[in-house]
């Protein structure tokens, strides 16, 4: 279902009605070349700092390649989400929404921040005007209204995964703001995130290199008050209300998970100091996972069979042969092959090639390694076998699957 650009004003003017029910989203359109048509919004300080720190010539040059929508961002945390407009095959408008925060900021640390920054005091005062009255709302927030706008522009439906993630440092950021400060890129601590919670939807027992990999992204959420205490305990229940959906997405009862979460957190209430919350809450992600990982298993599968296939998980990054498991397992190749056929319906080296397969996956969105280094990683003997039976797994490349699925180049 297209739109006709009369029905996309027509869209777009009923959504930013419904956005103006709560907090004042704007909405912008913009021509092929990247000049403002139309706005919402009266205070043209906004128009010009998208424009300012490159952020309009990268959506455009982005939208001439691409037809899914786009979350952008910026020093200071701002947000932006934009969909694509196309006439016979070409660019045709573009419709952003925003800017946001994804964090609150107070006055003084605008004021911190733009020291840093080289522009005119005229230019800096209407900004701190202008800054503090945006809505904060979280990412996975914004990447719905991303998505809203993309189906008000196209009349497509799709995914929070199928939005694409800024891939580069906006072109005129260090140019025309000069930025001493270099903020947490919340793109990869988002797919951090998305890797965390997956490890305890599918009950993942190897989850420690993802937990390292994601702590080296973010500190935690960050509060105002300077206490880091608080800080760790807002982090720590943040975290458990998103384990505990995704231990209910797993599999675990809802009053299970709850019961779970909510002990974890008035045990975090009572915790003296940071040292101690963090202990805390790994071993709150880890009982999670845990309890995933035996709720998930088929009470028709034997002991033997269950704990083979938990050597493979653990050990996905090492030769993984039968005659390897038959000896860790303490029973005969024959034996141990055929029971595990018997019981999984598949042999040993199929359900090693489809668990790496899920491994790499995880590799892919949460990691800078390149297809090539997860493919060693894995034991694959080439890339270009690890590929081949990639796409026959998952039913697309690796490129293609990270493409879809991080903000990792």
């Amino acid at each position: 279902m297209a739109f006709s650009p009369d029905q996309v004003d027509h869209n777009l003017s009923l959504l930013g009605e419904l956005l103006s029910c709560g907090s004042q989203v704007f909405l912008w359109s913009y021509d092929a070349e990247g000049h403002l048509l139309a706005s919402n919004c009266q205070d043209a300080i906004l128009n010009t700092i998208f424009e300012r720190i490159g952020a309009s010539t990268y959506m455009i040059e982005f939208g001439r390649t691409h037809t899914r929508p786009l979350l952008l961002g910026a020093p200071l945390g701002l947000m932006w989400c934009a969909a694509f407009e196309y006439q016979e095959g070409s660019l045709y408008r573009s419709h952003l929404i925003g800017p946001v925060f994804n964090t609150e900021i107070t006055q003084h640390a605008l004021e911190e921040r733009f020291k840093q920054y080289d522009i005119s005091v005229s230019f800096k005062i209407r900004i701190f005007n202008v800054l503090p009255t945006l809505p904060i709302l979280s990412t996975v927030l914004m990447l719905q209204y991303g998505l809203m706008l993309h189906y008000c522009v196209t009349g497509e439906k799709l995914q929070r995964s199928d939005i694409e993630m800024q891939q580069a440092d906006l072109a005129n950021t260090r140019r025309s703001l000069k930025p001493e400060y270099i903020p947490r890129d919340r793109y990869k601590v988002y797919e951090g995130e998305r890797a965390l919670l997956r490890m305890v939807r599918e009950g993942d027992l190897d989850y420690r290199k993802v937990l390292e990999k994601a702590t080296q992204l973010s500190p935690g959420v960050r509060v105002s008050n300077g206490q880091p205490v608080m800080q760790a305990l807002v982090t720590g229940v943040t975290f458990a209300a998103l384990c505990t959906r995704a231990a209910i997405e797993g599999g675990l009862s809802p009053d299970a998970a709850y019961t779970v979460g909510d002990g974890y957190v008035q045990s975090m209430i009572q915790c003296d100091n940071v040292a101690e919350m963090g202990s805390l809450i790994n071993t709150m992600y880890a009982d999670f996972i845990e309890r995933v990982h035996k709720s998930r298993q088929n009470p028709a599968i034997s002991p033997l069979v269950r704990r083979c296939c938990d050597y493979i998980e653990l050990h996905l990054e090492e030769p993984l042969t039968l005659a390897v498991l038959a000896k860790e397992m303490g029973y005969t190749e024959y034996y141990l092959s055929r029971r595990f056929k018997q019981e999984m319906k598949v042999n040993i080296n199929e359900y090693v090639r489809f668990a790496r397969i899920e491994r790499a996956k995880t590799l892919l969105e949460a990691s800078d390694l390149s297809v090539a280094e997860v493919a060693a990683r894995l034991q694959f003997c080439s890339g270009s076998h690890f590929s081949q039976v990639f796409q026959q797994v998952a039913g697309c490349t690796p490129r293609q699957w990270r493409g879809k699925n991080s903000a990792n180049t």
